[in-house]
């Protein structure tokens, strides 16, 4: 995808953890604004979810004539007033919560009906993508593919329940599970493949923008000698939101480009809408910018603030350029990214007024987004 796409070095999910990125990528918004900060944990959060009041992506597209389909993770509200379904789908298969057994499905969903769904979590979500484009080859569609792998637990096509040993733990960071971590994400890549293969099969691939993305930084797999940033998934350094992206466009996306440039997961909503003519229906108050002349005709994007909320688990952090602000109960740390990608030395106290400007920006962040709409 990036040799015939663009590679993006500086992509960012808008939350180290999922339910909250995902709200904003299906919003545009600040994920505070909508009142999701954290993961919601099934159903033991009934009053959690994006309410079907507010605009979101796939509504707008359905709203004009597309397709729409959700495949696999949701983890935007768990009960049925917040099912995909109720936000612009017109097909969904998949869970609610956070994380699933990959071979067994008691709790999935087929719209609003709870089914039990058989097959390998990764298959039956590439298999009905691919369905859905064959179904809907002669009309425009907008496909959400939102993958369970490479999400704990580790497990292969071949760990079904009979041949699981027990006492195995699943979820741990060990070296067993990181060899089936390296099998599941193999196998996910082939199924995007299997996708990219579908649309040119069909010949779509020329009239068809697809997005890859993470929804927040790594766990820890890798040892630390190999990882790009400080930090991962539950984390304000850079290793938590910095996430791998590629955008695949033949004819239309420049094959090879490389995009250095701040961008974030809201920004996906204004920019799919201006590609597709429909950002005139798009809300007054969107907090992501459209990249589309940056991303068809390697245009400037331009710089801005950018912030990572996660209160009060985390504090707040802050991307202005190449500085990078993390405050949490009162503690401030400064650093500056193109020295010092790994974030290892603060120098708040060598920069007291780009510290002071963007705390002040903090704070007004924080106070924006909870008191505004």
């Amino acid at each position: 995808m990036a040799k015939q796409g663009m590679l993006f070095t500086d992509f960012h999910s808008n939350s180290s953890v999922c339910s909250p990125t995902r709200v904003a990528f299906l919003t545009g918004r600040y994920q505070q604004r909508v009142g999701i900060v954290d993961v919601i944990v099934g159903s033991r959060e009934p009053e959690s979810g994006i309410s079907p009041s507010i605009r979101t992506l796939p509504r707008v597209f359905k709203e004009n004539g597309y397709a729409t389909a959700l495949f696999g993770k949701w983890h935007c509200g768990y009960q049925d007033q917040y099912n995909p379904v109720h936000h612009g789908f017109d097909e969904f298969v998949g869970f609610l919560n956070g994380a699933t057994d990959y071979h067994k499905h008691g709790a999935w969903r087929v719209g609003l009906e709870k089914t039990d769904v058989p097959g390998y979590s990764t298959h039956i979500i590439t298999d009905r993508s691919v369905d859905f484009i064959e179904r809907n080859k002669d009309q425009p569609f907008f496909l959400y593919v939102s993958h369970a792998a490479v999400h704990n637990p580790y497990q292969t096509a071949e760990d079904t329940p009979e041949e699981r040993v027990e006492g195995e733990n699943p979820n741990r960071l060990n070296a067993k599970n990181r060899a089936k971590y390296k099998w599941m994400l193999e196998d996910l890549d082939q199924g995007v493949g299997r996708i990219l293969d579908t649309l040119n099969e069909l010949n779509l691939a020329e009239n068809t923008l697809v997005m890859f993305f993470s929804d927040n930084g790594a766990v820890g797999m890798s040892p630390k000698e190999f990882r790009m940033f400080r930090g991962g998934k539950f984390s304000h350094y850079e290793g938590g939101h910095r996430v791998p992206a590629v955008a695949w466009w033949p004819g239309k996306i420049k094959a090879g480009a490389r995009s250095d440039k701040l961008i974030v997961g809201f920004d996906l909503f204004p920019t799919f809408t201006d590609i597709a003519g429909l950002s005139k229906g798009n809300p007054q108050d969107l907090d992501g910018a459209s990249f589309k002349a940056h991303l068809l005709e390697q245009k400037d994007f331009p710089e801005r603030d950018i912030f990572f909320g996660y209160e009060p688990k985390l504090g707040t952090a802050m991307r202005r350029n190449d500085w990078k602000m993390i405050v949490k109960e009162g503690n401030v740390q400064l650093f500056n990214l193109e020295s010092d990608p790994q974030e290892t030395n603060d120098v708040t106290d060598q920069h007291p007024e780009v510290a002071r400007s963007m705390k002040q920006a903090i704070d007004r962040f924080k106070t924006n987004v909870t008191t505004g709409s």
